[in-house]
């Protein structure tokens, strides 16, 4: 009867400490991985149709537009897209501002937070500009791909989140595989223009076509761009521009120090999404606002000269900065704010790792469009290059982490459980022996 009970008290005690799994949960955790990979897809579509709507913006017969400025617009974009979509989220306009203005005016500590990415994205953009000033654009682009490496870095540091060794080689893979196809595309863009150059050097020479050559340069040369965490940074080379100098050293120190700012900004970033119960919506609202306002001193700092040609009235202030602004440049904003708020989403509900590994797989799908949409001719190394991202994809999902440590399931938990009691029933039938042992 005595064992009996203990036996019946081991199971009502597991009974009780094992919660049951509600179909609630179950949906809300079928929900998060819908949200999570619908996202993820999402922002594949939204790199890819930025890439092609900003080539079609830079080329061509089209007006000049001043690139630093499209970031002020799509930071402005993303504040108010942020503002709409917390109201819809409470289906209240009162109470989206209540929430706004709680967060931001009474949690004053809290709101501060959303400061340090903002400037750390400010401060990356910058060097970025260094960095393209300083190196050529295929060394520079193949460099600035060590941001996987420092996102999954500062992810195991900060957000104390270990990767399988299967993992890290899925991210050297994945670094390797974009820097080669982002090379292989440099080096058919300069192909492309060579022949352009040369074609146009074949023709009858006068001032007509000198001015020509000259004008087809600049359209080609003020083509070449890339894309950062915060918006397009726009590479605009000058032939001449070797003449000029270039400090590699510069340039090497001011992209590895913008690779580990991308990597700190993003996993700070997620830690703060993911510490809180505020809403993405309110939290992208936060970021945007001191986005603002660093953004345009950006432009005004960089391109002042363009900025500032008519004097420093407001109207022609306005009118210079939206020089060139058609509805292609629009759409381009547009979209680049779109993929801010995307971000948000796969941050809070997957990672920046998930996030590296969507804009590289967008980067291989760009390419593949090029060469049908644009006179992209890809050759071996991108082929190999798409191989390693695409393998490094797969590798990094199918080699998940798993602890070394077995966890212990509730029937062994049971099991040892009830050996413990009957061990120290025995112990207690001993201790009751030995007096009687004794008298005897």
């Amino acid at each position: 009867l005595f064992n009996l009970r203990l036996r019946c008290s081991a199971l009502e005690h597991h009974t009780r400490c094992v919660a049951p799994i509600s179909p609630t949960m179950v949906s809300d955790d079928a929900m998060q991985k819908t949200i999570k990979y619908s996202s993820l897809g999402v922002l594949v579509l939204q790199n890819t149709s930025l890439v092609l709507f900003m080539r079609y913006a830079m080329t061509g017969d089209r007006p000049k537009f001043i690139k630093a400025i499209t970031v002020f617009y799509g930071e402005i974009f993303k504040f108010m897209a942020s503002l709409v979509l917390c109201c819809f989220s409470h289906k209240s306009l009162i109470k989206g501002l209540q929430e706004i203005w709680t967060e931001c005016v009474h949690k004053k500590k809290d709101f501060a937070k959303v400061l340090i990415p903002a400037v750390v994205y400010t401060i990356q953009n910058i060097l970025l500009y260094v960095a393209v000033e300083n190196l050529p654009a295929a060394t520079f682009m193949v460099t600035y791909q060590l941001k996987i490496l420092t996102t999954a870095l500062f992810t195991v540091v900060v957000l104390k989140r270990p990767l399988s060794k299967q993992q890290w080689i899925a991210l050297f893979f994945l670094f390797a595989g974009v820097a080669v196809v982002q090379y292989d595309q440099k080096m058919s863009e300069d192909r492309e223009k060579a022949e352009i150059a040369k074609s146009l050097l074949n023709t009858t020479p006068s001032t007509h076509d000198a001015d020509d050559l000259e004008n087809a340069f600049t359209t080609m040369l003020s083509g070449e761009w890339n894309e950062t965490d915060t918006g397009l940074v726009t590479t605009t080379q000058s032939p001449h521009r070797k003449a000029k100098g270039e400090n590699s050293i510069i340039g090497f120190i001011s992209v590895l120090t913008a690779c580990v700012m991308s990597g700190f900004a993003g996993i700070y970033f997620e830690k703060i999404l993911k510490g809180s119960s505020v809403s993405i919506w309110v939290r992208n609202f936060q970021l945007a606002g001191p986005s603002i306002l660093f953004s345009l001193l950006f432009a005004l700092g960089k391109d002042n000269k363009l900025i500032f040609k008519d004097g420093f009235s407001a109207i022609s202030v306005c009118s210079n900065m939206m020089q060139g602004f058609d509805w292609a440049v629009w759409m381009t904003v547009a979209i680049s704010a779109l993929g801010g708020l995307i971000v948000a989403v796969v941050i809070k509900f997957a990672d920046n790792i998930l996030k590296a590994f969507a804009t590289s797989f967008a980067i291989v799908f760009n390419c593949i469009l090029a060469y049908f949409l644009f006179s992209f001719r890809p050759t071996m190394l991108f082929v190999v290059g798409a191989c390693m991202v695409i393998g490094a994809v797969f590798g990094y999902s199918i080699y998940p982490y798993r602890s070394t440590h077995k966890p212990l399931n509730v029937e062994e938990g049971k099991g040892m459980e009830m050996k413990e009691m009957m061990d120290d029933e025995g112990k207690e039938k001993n201790e009751e022996e030995k007096p009687l042992n004794s008298d005897a």
